[in-house]
């Protein structure tokens, strides 16, 4: 096994991870792997350190006027999240009318749903969030379980023809 030696510090290898100057070392890691913090092993799982960590997924928005064809995004944790923060960021509008509706459902990918953002006018260019674009139904966060849904719909009569933009998700692991 090779032997690494930190300034000041002691080996990493048979010993784990330490660093830090003589006398005031602090373990990193043990010789089998596990983590440490402030001296003493951490237990968890990596599904228990992930818990509570704000996670974002992103991407494109497309242009289809069917139940969730402006997106469709499936919760991919082993359990229930909280989504915190949709944004839909619109860089080139619709060329028409067009009013989204963005929420979570557990029926399935092609499901419209409002509970985070109701009929928000795209026919121009921005970034709209449930937080300052809710409309009526819209909430500032949803529970949503694992392989469930959130899906981004064109409201009733709208067309969304030449729309183009990103969609953000922020949410938590509970």
């Amino acid at each position: 096994m090779a032997w690494n030696h930190f300034r000041k510090g002691k080996l990493a290898g048979a010993l784990g991870l330490w660093v830090g100057d003589v006398g005031s070392e602090v373990q990193v890691a043990g010789p089998t792997g596990q983590l440490y913090q402030s001296g003493t092993a951490l237990t968890g799982t990596g599904a228990d350190i992930n818990r509570g960590a704000l996670k974002k997924v992103t991407g494109a928005l497309a242009a289809k006027d069917s139940a969730g064809g402006v997106f469709s995004w499936a919760n991919p944790e082993a359990g229930d999240i909280i989504v915190e923060h949709v944004a839909l960021v619109v860089t080139t509008k619709a060329t028409g009318a067009c009013s989204i509706d963005v929420g979570t459902t557990a029926t399935s990918a092609t499901t419209s749903s409002d509970n985070l953002i109701d009929g928000k006018d795209v026919s121009a260019a921005g970034t709209f969030t449930n937080l300052e674009s809710a409309g009526t139904n819209g909430k500032s966060a949803q529970r949503l379980a694992s392989g469930k849904w959130v899906t981004a719909s064109v409201d009733t009569g709208g067309k969304s023809a030449g729309l183009k933009g990103t969609y953000e998700i922020y949410y938590r692991v509970l």
